[in-house]
Order: structure tokens, then C-alpha cells, then sequence
């Protein structure tokens, strides 16, 4: 009989990351580098050398993790990004108080080993731009509002018009990235495709599309409960004794959740099934939120699995 051999083990390498610098434990082993192409593939091949097949774990770091996420995935190694506030909490958890660098990229293999945090999907270069360029328009949109909300405090008539004309150039920057983000999706067959279906959803419109196909690629490829646990509209309880505590959303991308909650605005009242739906919350007595959340994520679980069934995943119901 022939007796199969057992795969190579997962071993979670932590990666504490700064701006210039890039701090890896290699099983009790602290190196150094610099979080740049060059050292990042030096990163990469000294992981890929280590006995049994690596995980990168780093946490959310102002974006300076990104160019390290992408350099792993391109050369097909596992990587993670997770959320520094569960590295801390899991931290006190054992008691480990103190904080540097060395030791936060030990802290982060060992939750990696515990915890096993799912490994970021990998984006051909076309979702990659549209990544960067829905990022770029979220953050312009947030400085424009920033400029307006500041001319309306002001009484001076020099200084309100200059708040509405950074806000001016701010909304031209932003039509020229949704204009580019319209010609990305329409010049990628599986883009253009997914896009499509999506927007034929009554209340999904241009920029939920977007938001979707770029920030959350899981779409069409898990069950209900898992994508919506990663738009954060996943339902927790808190729950103690005889204390029973009213269920709550939290985590997830927050983008994502941002575009699914004005999408259910309008959706409630123009699309037929989720405009019952919600009527039929609000006559039970839920709250407006509590409806709307809901509406959001019952939108949200209608998008997957039309992805899924273009894509012929089956999926868990």
C-alpha cells in the first residue's frame, strides 16, 4: 500500500513593518530590511527558503504593508494583513506588555500560528490600479467634504471662496479618477462582465460596483456568512447569563459596508424584494438602522451568489 507523504507544515513568519524598515522573525531568528524592492525580494526568498511552506503575518500598517503584500502574492507566498488592534488584544491576552519591534514581529508569528488569519487573495494588475484608484477617491471625497465643511465656518469672503475652490479641485480630481476607474473595468472582459451584473441590481449603481469588484475580490467565491463578515454587516451576540443583549455589527471593510448601507437607501425604496423586506422589518417593530443594516446585507448576500453563478463556484447557503 502506497502510503502518501504528509504536506510540508504552515509556518507563520511575522513581519513588523515601518516606513523604511521591515523587522522578520524567522522562527526566533530577528532580521532586518528595508521595505523597499529590493529588500522586500530578499524578504520573500529568504521566507521561501525556510522549512515548510511560509506565511507572512503584518498588520495594517498606513498602507507601508501594501508594496510587501503585493511583492508576496506575485511570487505565489502566503501573506496576511490583519488588524493591529487583535495582535494587541491577543498580546495582553498572554500577558506581553512590552512593545518593540523585534518583539512585535515575534508576537505576530505566534498569533499567526494560533489564530491563523486567512491569506490575502491575489489581484491580477488591473484590480490592483482599480484598489489604489477607489482608495485615492475615497480620500479626495473625504477632503473635499473637509473644505466645505470648513467654508461654512467662515464669514470672511476671500477665505469661504478659497475652501470652495480646493473643494472645486478636488471634485475635478475625482471625476478624473472615476472616469479612469470606468475605463479600467470596461477594457477587462471578467471586470466589464461582473460589473454589468451587479448594476443591473436595482439600487446597486456605478460606484457600489466599483467598490465591490475592488475592495472585496472574496465576491462570488465564499458563503453568505463569511462575505458578510467581511463587509462587516455580520450580526454578533453579547450574550451573558440571563442577559440578553441586542446583536451588532462590527470589523469588516469599512468602505465596503460605507457603499452597501447608501446602496440599501436606495434599493428599499426602488427595488421591489428588498422595499418588502424592509417594510416587513419595520411592521415587526426594528429599528430604522436595524432594518437598513439588514436590507444591506441581504443586498449584499444577492450579489454573491449572482458572482457565484457566473463564476460556477458553488458556494455555502
Amino acid at each position: 500500500m502506497n502510503i502518501l507523504p504528509e504536506p510540508p507544515p504552515l509556518v507563520h513568519l511575522g513581519v513588523d513593518v515601518a516606513k523604511a524598515e521591515l523587522v522578520a522573525d524567522f522562527q526566533g531568528r530577528i532580521r532586518r530590511f528595508g521595505n523597499d524592492p529590493k529588500s522586500i525580494s530578499a524578504l520573500i526568498k529568504a521566507a521561501s527558503l525556510v522549512p515548510g511552506i511560509p506565511h507572512l503575518v503584518c498588520e495594517a500598517t498606513a498602507g507601508y504593508e501594501r508594496q510587501l503584500a503585493a511583492a508576496a502574492m506575485d511570487k505565489a507566498v502566503r501573506v496576511s494583513i490583519v488588524p493591529p488592534l487583535r495582535v494587541r488584544e491577543f498580546a495582553r491576552a498572554h500577558g506581553r506588555l512590552a512593545k518593540n519591534d523585534p518583539l512585535d514581529a515575534a508576537l505576530l508569528s505566534r498569533f499567526g500560528a494560533s489564530v491563523g488569519p486567512r491569506p490575502l487573495q491575489p489581484k491580477d494588475k488591473i484590480r490592483l490600479q482599480l484598489d489604489d484608484i477607489m482608495r485615492a477617491r475615497a480620500e479626495l471625497i473625504d477632503s473635499m467634504q473637509r473644505e466645505l465643511n470648513r467654508a461654512e465656518h467662515h464669514y470672511c469672503p476671500v477665505v469661504v471662496r478659497i475652501h470652495k475652490q480646493l473643494a472645486a479641485g478636488y471634485a475635478k480630481h475625482i471625476a478624473t479618477l472615476e472616469a479612469k476607474a470606468a475605463a479600467l473595468i470596461a477594457g477587462d472582459r471578467d471586470l466589464s462582465e461582473a460589473d454589468a451584473l451587479l448594476r443591473a441590481v436595482s439600487g446597486v449603481g456605478p460606484q457600489t460596483s466599483r467598490t465591490l469588484l475592488a475592495f472585496l475580490p472574496e465576491l462570488g467565491h465564499v458563503g453568505r456568512r463569511t462575505i458578510a463578515a467581511l463587509a462587516g454587516l455580520a450580526p454578533y451576540d453579547r450574550d451573558s447569563g440571563k442577559s440578553k443583549v441586542r446583536r451588532f455589527i462590527q470589523g469588516g471593510r469599512g468602505q465596503v459596508r460605507k457603499v452597501l448601507y447608501m446602496a440599501s437607501l436606495v434599493a428599499m425604496r426602488h427595488n421591489s424584494v428588498l422595499k418588502e423586506f424592509y417594510q416587513r422589518l419595520r411592521d415587526a417593530g426594528k429599528p430604522f438602522k436595524v432594518a437598513i443594516v439588514a436590507v444591506a446585507r441581504h443586498l449584499l448576500v444577492h450579489l454573491n451568489a449572482i458572482i457565484a453563478r457566473k463564476l460556477e463556484i458553488p458556494i455555502a447557503v
